[in-house]
């Protein structure tokens, strides 16, 4: 009897409830609909569930139940096992629940379900999980393994060995050839009998005559080997070729069809032709290392080729080199596959006959050949191929293979050796089983390689010849350029022990006296020659302003400013191309000089046009040097404004003059609505127009955005009004010389609402929200219709938004507290105190000993001091 009062009891009653009902609600869901797949069987059997046929909709339910009665995976995964679920269904159906709760099942029929890496389970459980493939399965179910009877660890150690082996023998070259799908070798019936082919029981043979006669004859081969036909009787054709049955059968046919004849006869007018209808079934024997060994009934078309394709090819034993078909009582005839594999030849894929024997001995030599080559694989060799023959089934080296020496490693009677054999000797190597041969790659160096760059016509890397020097480098890449630099060139070169030393040179002399200056090369030389622009800062100039295209030219000597200004594609519609400003660098100073003076600058006047002057060629500019082309004073393109909402006529203006303002533009555009509510009424400005005292600031924080007033409420309590400027549109009205009054600018945005009728209350209320505008009312009164104050409320700060940007708080004089004036769209913003972290029972008491025992050192120290 378990005890209810011991809270461990408890919690195990509890658990064996969640599991029992856990257990009868998966019955029910299992029993209420047929799974797919499983309509033919007991649904609530345990034992032979599948979970792989459960769609994502039972395993949801599975899940919610699971949540329910709250148990794990684990749990969830004993209690399958505990009903007669195998262990391996029970890690599916658990791995399947844990896709579902990540969200990662995507398909109905459960093909998601397996994963192919052995994975560990989460860190509450020290077992090993495995999910299994389609291939994993198959491997299990060929090695003839009890999959139930193992533990997971051991099934871990399994599985890997066994993926490993697929590994290797994945490798073996011409492996997949008959497991593949889209290789197939099924005879094809549609094709023309060839005429070799031999009749024998169960051949349908087909007679057509026509002519002065028409018939046709269908006729089954018996058991005898004969056909009967009508008023002739029957003919022996067992054994006979088509082309030896058509002969026999016209000969006979000739009794009752007298124009038929030989081609020669002048009075033939009768013809006849035979041909096989369906052909007989022949039953075929593969034995020895084959995949699927055993009798296979097979159409009497079929080669070698179609019978290994039925029995899956050879197995990972099985040779490829040596398969014998026997026929009677000896060797017919033997198959190398590797023909068909390397050369496309069948001439050794002969057609079977009946009661033919296939077998596939065990292979002799293989051997593993990887590295730089085409086909990296394990290769079956007969007893006299070498080295070479591997070499052309392996394709061929890739192009960066090492090909002068391969390292070949065998296998003795007692250990290992390695072997090296060279290019030379590939056709005389015999490789022995066992052997494995890597190919290398070629080092990423130059035997005879030098390398020039720079000013020269054609740089890059040359062959280094006997007696190449430096001088003759330069006379192969054509030579030096004009602009190269002669006073020095350098030559880096590689040392013996790979070190790195520069080796400066005189261009110049090894260019006028070679005999004395020029200097030999070495392997891997690298030689540098510059350019007179490498050397230096690169030469431009700057044109900005009334042009258009401003930007940075590359510099040109003789450049004017009229070129500048026509390499900027000319003047813009506002340029004053009277008043050009250069400005220029202070570069040269005497020695000594002392002066503030950084720039020069020069100012100039420039035809419009463009035109050449003879004055073109008195200023040209110089490097760095920086133009402006200035606008005109009196141009000014059209700004505009826009102002919608409850006005005669909303819409796009055009600002008129410099002075234009607000109540100007609201008369301009018919002026106001009956429905205007102009308390409501707000300016939008762009942000560059803004000055800095246009936005509005608050020391208070509130967590959250005013979709109602357009503004947001950052966590540094800065109540950021966007683009809004805060004017008084019923001020401007009254008074058209108010302050508010604001000039228009570029971009100004004024709306106009009709009135709101409604109050938002945000922040720390316990129910933040829209309540209807009273007039007269109080804040108190909205703030009581959103429920009131939350307690991390900080009521002392509240502040109230205007419809139109403005901003009042609530103020305290003395014991007097007053709230703002609450206007129809307005918004109360309550803000909220930061949460505190809460220290808990035992961080206090350790916060309250660590206080009394460093009192008590006090108090211990200072009765010692007074002693």
């Amino acid at each position: 009897m378990i005890s209810t009062n011991n809270p461990t009891s408890q919690n195990r009653l509890i658990t064996a409830r969640s599991l029992t009902g856990f257990l009868f609600s998966l019955f029910l869901l299992l029993s209420a609909g047929p799974v797919m797949g499983q309509t033919s069987q007991d649904i609530s059997d345990f034992r032979n569930m599948r979970v792989s046929e459960l769609s994502d909709d039972q395993i949801g339910q599975i899940n919610d139940r699971l949540d329910e009665e709250g148990l794990t995976l684990q749990q969830a995964e004993q209690m399958a096992i505990s009903r007669g679920m195998s262990s391996a269904e029970a890690s599916r159906l658990r791995n399947r629940l844990r896709q579902y709760q990540s969200g990662q099942l995507s398909s109905s029929d459960g093909s998601n379900d397996r994963q192919p890496e052995t994975t560990r389970a989460p860190a509450d459980n020290n077992s090993f999980m495995v999910f299994l493939e389609d291939e994993d399965e198959n491997m299990i179910e060929e090695a003839g393994i009890d999959w139930d009877r193992l533990t997971q660890r051991q099934r871990v150690t399994i599985l890997d060995s066994l993926r490993r082996d697929n590994q290797s023998v994945q490798r073996i070259f011409g492996y997949n050839l008959f497991s593949q799908r889209s290789v197939s070798f099924a005879p094809s019936l549609s094709i023309p009998t060839p005429k070799n082919y031999q009749l024998g029981p169960g051949d349908e043979v087909v007679i057509n005559i026509w002519g002065a006669a028409e018939n046709r004859y269908n006729l089954t081969v018996g058991n005898d080997g004969t056909i009967d036909i009508p008023s002739i009787g029957p003919i022996q054709l067992n054994g006979y070729s088509i082309e030896e049955a058509e002969k026999r059968l016209i000969e006979r046919l000739k009794s009752i069809y007298s124009g038929l004849g030989s081609t020669n006869n002048p009075n033939r007018n009768t013809y006849a032709d035979v041909t096989v209808g369906k052909v007989r079934s022949i039953s075929v024997t593969l034995m020895g290392e084959v995949k699927q060994p055993g009798t296979y009934t097979m159409p009497s078309l079929a080669t070698v080729f179609n019978a290994l394709y039925a029995a899956g090819g050879p197995n990972r034993n099985g040779t490829f080199r040596n398969i014998q078909i026997i026929r009677g009582n000896g060797v017919m005839d033997t198959l190398d596959i590797y023909d068909f594999l390397i050369d496309g030849d069948q001439s050794n894929n002969i057609r079977l006959q009946d009661q033919d024997i296939i077998k596939i001995d065990p292979f002799e030599n293989r051997v593993d050949f990887s590295g730089e080559v085409k086909r990296s694989a394990l290769f079956e060799l007969k007893e006299d191929e070498t080295l070479a023959d591997l070499l052309r089934f392996s394709g061929g080296f890739t192009d960066k293979a090492y090909r002068a020496r391969v390292n070949v490693r065998q296998i003795t009677d007692r250990e290992r050796r390695v072997q090296d054999v060279y290019l030379e000797n590939f056709d005389q190597y015999v490789m022995n089983n066992g052997d494995q041969v890597n190919v290398g790659e070629v080092l990423d160096r130059y035997e005879n390689r030098v390398e020039i760059n720079g000013a020269v016509y054609r740089p890059g890397p040359y062959e280094l010849k006997n007696g190449t020097t430096l001088f003759s480098l330069i006379e192969r890449a054509d030579g030096l350029k004009d602009d190269v630099f002669m006073n020095r060139a350098l030559i880096v070169r590689e040392r013996n022990n790979l070190e790195l030393e520069t080796i400066a040179v005189n261009l110049r002399n090894v260019m006028d006296d070679p005999a004395h200056y020029d200097i030999p090369l070495h392997k891997n030389d690298v030689i540098r020659i510059s350019s007179i622009f490498d050397l230096r800062e690169s030469y431009h100039v700057t044109i900005a302003g009334a042009v258009r295209d401003g930007q940075i030219f590359d510099y040109t000597d003789g450049m004017t400013l009229e070129d500048l200004v026509f390499k900027a594609g000319g003047f813009s519609e506002s340029a004053a191309p009277y008043r050009i400003d250069v400005a220029r660098r202070k570069t040269k100073k005497q020695d000594g000089e002392r002066t503030n003076e950084i720039a020069e600058t020069f100012e100039f006047s420039v035809n419009r046009d463009l035109s050449l002057s003879e004055n073109d060629a008195d200023f040209t500019l110089q490097p760095f040097d920086r133009v402006y082309v200035r606008r005109a004073p009196g141009y000014q393109e059209q700004q505009q404004v826009e102002i919608t909402g409850q006005v005669m006529f909303p819409g796009t203006y055009t600002i008129t003059r410099k002075n234009e303002t607000i109540y100007d533009l609201i008369e301009r555009a018919g002026g106001l609505t009956e429905d205007a509510f102009l308390g409501g009424a707000n300016l939008q400005r762009t942000p560059e127009n803004l000055a800095a005292g246009d936005s509005i600031e608050t020391e208070e924080i509130a967590q959250f955005a005013m979709d109602q007033a357009g503004e947001e409420v950052d966590e540094g309590g800065l109540v950021e009004m966007t683009n809004r400027v805060a004017v008084d549109f019923e001020h401007i009205m009254s008074d058209n010389n108010s302050s508010d009054n604001l000039i228009l600018v570029e971009g100004d945005e004024i709306h106009i609402p009709i009135e709101r009728q409604t109050v938002t209350i945000r922040g720390g209320v316990l129910h933040q929200t829209h309540v209807r505008y009273e007039d007269g009312r109080k804040m108190r009164h909205y703030i009581a219709q959103s429920g009131g104050y939350s307690e991390r409320a900080l009521k002392n700060r509240a502040f109230v938004i205007y419809p139109n940007g403005e901003v009042d708080r609530s103020s305290k004089f003395l014991f007097f507290r007053s709230h703002p004036e609450i206007k129809p769209g307005s918004t109360i913003v309550i803000p909220v105190e930061d949460q505190q972290t809460q220290m808990d029972v035992r961080e206090r008491i350790a916060i309250y000993s660590t206080i009394v025992s460093m009192a008590a050192i006090v108090a211990t120290t200072v009765d010692r001091l007074n002693r």
